[in-house]
């Protein structure tokens, strides 16, 4: 009796096994994109047409071991002109999911060949395991390629004239420093030509997927000089706000130029969604080891159902106010781009018909205080 009870649990377990098999083989033929499916705790590779067609060799089939399977992968991909770095990373992570207790899903790029693949890796659990789904976005990488290039043409195409007015325009200042009235008009033709360099900036930035690390150009700066540098840049621009700032003497380490595009934005909206006679304030202290710099205008406001979706691409609050205003909906996204790609955080806070704070938290990390002075309080009336 005990003898027929194990021969049904070895049957039953086979049974389990065929109807996995078959389920796992199932799922992965019938999907239409390229696919394959390993098992780790069986060591199996299970695979579709539409990637065979890709990798002929690569067929469903057991191994002896883990590292057998993953040489064998390392080496077809190799053998069809795959980056061997690339590929070699792909291994480790396999083999580096293979012993982890929660599954999850991640991607990864791979060059082949004349192909550019998109890995979509989806882990089990149970059974141990991981579906990768292959894609072909060749020609999707090539479109990008193609804009990168019409945008760098496109950039020096603008800069190029821009760069031109700066240079005459700052000549011409220097010949009627005498003439009140001809270097008020000459400053302000400047500083136009700034904004409209700046609206570039940021019709460019935003074309970009995302800001990293290694895209800034970090250095050591005081904020107090920077600040002074942007606020004068209102004091003809908007006659009709008060525009004030107030800062410890602090440098940090940052990408100036972002930094600068960053503080142009926010005081710039803050100065846009302002009546005449409003206050546009920023503000930098330090709050439980964090410099924090802020923003705050007596402006509109934003109402507390918008705040959430303030710094979404081309959002724009649905209220009469609002709407009589022109805007592209990009400053505040570009800002947070920035502010994460420097590990910053940023929120906004605002009491709808009495004003809007913005907060940038400068990390501690990245800043250092210079010598100890009082607080400089500068207004351009």
């Amino acid at each position: 009796m005990r003898r027929f009870h194990r021969i049904r649990q070895k049957r039953s377990a086979r049974q389990k096994q065929q109807r996995h098999t078959f389920s796992i083989a199932s799922i992965v033929e019938e999907v239409q994109d390229a696919m394959c499916y390993i098992d780790f705790s069986r060591c199996r590779l299970y695979s579709n047409d539409s990637l065979r067609q890709w990798y002929p060799s690569m067929t469903t089939q057991s191994f002896d071991t883990l590292e057998t399977l993953t040489r064998y992968l390392y080496t077809t991909l190799e053998q069809h002109g795959a980056d061997s770095a690339q590929v070699m990373h792909l291994i480790q992570e396999l083999l580096e999911c293979a012993t982890e207790t929660d599954p999850r899903m991640t991607s990864r790029r791979l060059r082949s060949n004349d192909k550019t693949l998109h890995l979509i890796f989806n882990f089990t659990r149970t059974p141990r395991g991981v579906f990768i789904m292959w894609r072909d976005q060749t020609e999707a990488v090539r479109f990008e390629e193609r804009k990168d290039s019409f945008l760098a043409e496109l950039s020096h195409d603008f800069r190029t004239p821009l760069t031109a007015i700066h240079g005459y325009t700052e000549l011409l200042m220097t010949r009627h420093q005498g003439s009140e009235k001809s270097y008020q008009m000459l400053t302000q033709v400047k500083q136009e030509s700034e904004r409209l360099e700046r609206l570039v900036d940021n019709f460019l930035d935003y074309q970009k997927e995302r800001y990293t690390a290694d895209q800034l150009t970090v250095t050591t700066f005081a904020l107090r000089p920077l600040l002074e540098d942007v606020m004068s840049s209102y004091q003809t621009t908007s006659p009709l706000h008060t525009v004030t700032f107030e800062t410890n003497d602090v440098s940090i380490q940052a990408d100036e130029k972002k930094l600068r595009q960053l503080l142009h934005n926010l005081i710039g909206n803050a100065i846009k969604y302002s009546p005449d006679g409003g206050t546009v304030h920023t503000r930098v202290f330090e709050c439980a080891g964090t410099i924090i710099l802020s923003v705050s205008d007596t402006g509109i406001g934003i109402p507390e159902e918008a705040l959430p979706y303030v710094f979404d691409e081309y959002y724009r609050v649905e209220s009469a106010a609002h709407q009589s205003i022109k805007g592209t909906g990009l400053g505040l996204r570009i800002c947070k781009r920035i502010a994460e790609a420097h590990g910053w955080g940023i929120h906004a806070d605002s009491v709808y018909g009495e004003g809007t704070t913005f907060t940038i938290e400068l990390h501690t990390r990245q800043s250092c205080p210079l010598l100890p002075s009082p607080k400089h309080s500068v207004s351009f009336d």
